[in-house]
């Protein structure tokens, strides 16, 4: 009864647009044809009222309840003007079930409009949830908790299945066949949905490895030489991870490549108490002696190792008193050494600097010889973390180490020659 009512009330109503056309002049032959134009405009314009309309009073009534609640996120929506999207299926709807009306004498293009507006309020539809999405990631990163998990691999995820159900009800619309239906294919089609798909399920794979083992963060310090990157992840999705460099550049990477492959992250050391130092200097073997008693007494005079001298001293000669050695060569017995008495000097000059975290190891050790002499290296931690503050310490370090070898009567190697060299083997960013 109601749908004979409807299709009463349409003929009727085109058959008075109809008398309109051809009263105003208009051929019997193109009348249909005019009626359908004047139609069509008066729908397009309604659309374009309706749109406008309810996209005002969509974001006003969002807005109204955003105001009388507390709620970060929906204030976040309100400011992205996310609802617009919304506001475009009204429209949409309207046309839909005003087409009868338009194309009365038309139905054979009446699926085919429908379906149009059909695809239109599924696409309207898709961006709002792809909007929402991108502001739900924006968000969780702000969260202190959440800001270092691969939260951007999620969302990409469920936007790329939001996308994925989209396309089929889209090709549900077009084909006109049931939905069931095209998940049953798509079903069937599984092994060669997994292949073509291989890379995003890999990611994927890869995003949940570096979530639960905490591989990786947003934030951290890392250094992947095989792609020559070296700064702080900005970035952690499905298919890449995006650093920035410290000169300022971008480097992506695949995301599986942090699971298969071997990287630096220096997170470890950001969470630590210092960041390490370390760096020999080269002493040239000629200047190595036994110290003469001459010699000990100046050494006496420099404060960080006048007690070690005074106790050792004592020591070395009643043992070598005790052992009756030839006093006239020196190889015999025991002998205290300008580079022995320099390293001592060197650990309790590294103890003594209130930048370097002393509860961490820290050592001056002689490595093997080389070439260019003999490398005596310090290891320890500075308290500062930071580039700039460590590099200062760092700094201030070795001045003092470069400063101080003369007074213990040694020579630093420097090709082809000179007084001091510094061999670098640090942390340092470059």
């Amino acid at each position: 009864m109601d749908m004979k009512h409807t299709f009463s009330l349409q003929e009727r109503f085109a058959s008075w647009v109809m008398e309109l056309v051809i009263k105003a002049g208009v051929s019997n032959e193109s009348a249909l044809v005019v009626k359908l134009l004047i139609l069509l405009s008066t729908l397009i314009l309604l659309i374009v009222l309706i749109d406008w309309i309810s996209r005002k009073l969509i974001l006003a009534m969002v807005k109204q309840y955003a105001s009388k609640r507390n709620n970060k996120f929906m204030d976040i929506l309100v400011e992205k003007k996310i609802f617009k999207y919304l506001g475009h299926i009204i429209p949409a709807i309207f046309a839909k079930y005003t087409m009868p009306l338009v194309l009365f004498e038309f139905q054979k293009f009446l699926p085919f409009a429908q379906g149009i507006f059909e695809i239109i309020m599924v696409v309207v539809i898709v961006l709002f949830l792809q909007s929402v999405l991108k502001v739900l990631k924006v968000i969780l990163l702000e969260i202190d908790s959440l800001k270092d998990k691969p939260i951007a691999s999620f969302t990409q995820l469920i936007g790329m299945i939001i996308n994925i159900l989209a396309l089929l009800v889209l090709v549900s619309i077009i084909s006109g066949k049931p939905l069931w239906a095209l998940f049953t294919a798509v079903g069937a089609m599984s092994a060669v949905l997994a292949l073509a798909f291989k890379n995003v399920l890999l990611g994927f794979a890869a995003s949940v490895q570096i979530s639960t083992n905490d591989l990786l963060r947003n934030g951290d310090w890392v250094e992947f030489s095989k792609y020559g990157a070296d700064g702080i992840v900005t970035d952690i999705n499905l298919s890449t991870v995006k650093i920035k460099n410290w000169d300022n550049t971008d480097t992506t990477i695949p995301t599986i490549a942090f699971t298969t492959e071997s990287f630096k992250n220096w997170r470890g050391m950001e969470e630590s108490g210092g960041r390490r130092i370390k760096r020999a200097v080269f002493v040239k073997i000629s200047s190595i002696r036994f110290c003469t008693d001459k010699m000990l007494e100046k050494y006496k005079k420099i404060n960080l190792i006048k007690s070690y001298i005074e106790e050792k001293q004592p020591e070395i000669e009643a043992f070598n008193e005790s052992m009756g050695f030839d006093k006239s060569i020196k190889g015999n017995g025991r002998h205290l050494t300008n580079l022995g008495l320099f390293r001592i000097y060197l650990k309790a000059y590294i103890e003594s600097v209130s930048s370097v975290n002393r509860e961490m190891e820290h050592l001056v050790r002689q490595l093997a010889p080389t070439d260019k002499g003999l490398p005596i290296e310090i290891y320890c931690f500075a308290k500062e973390k930071k580039w700039v503050g460590f590099e200062d310490t760092q700094a201030d370090i070795f001045d003092h180490v470069f400063s101080a070898v003369r007074d213990f009567d040694l020579e630093m190697f420097e090709s082809p020659s000179s007084d001091f060299h510094g061999e670098l083997e640090s942390d340092s960013l470059i």
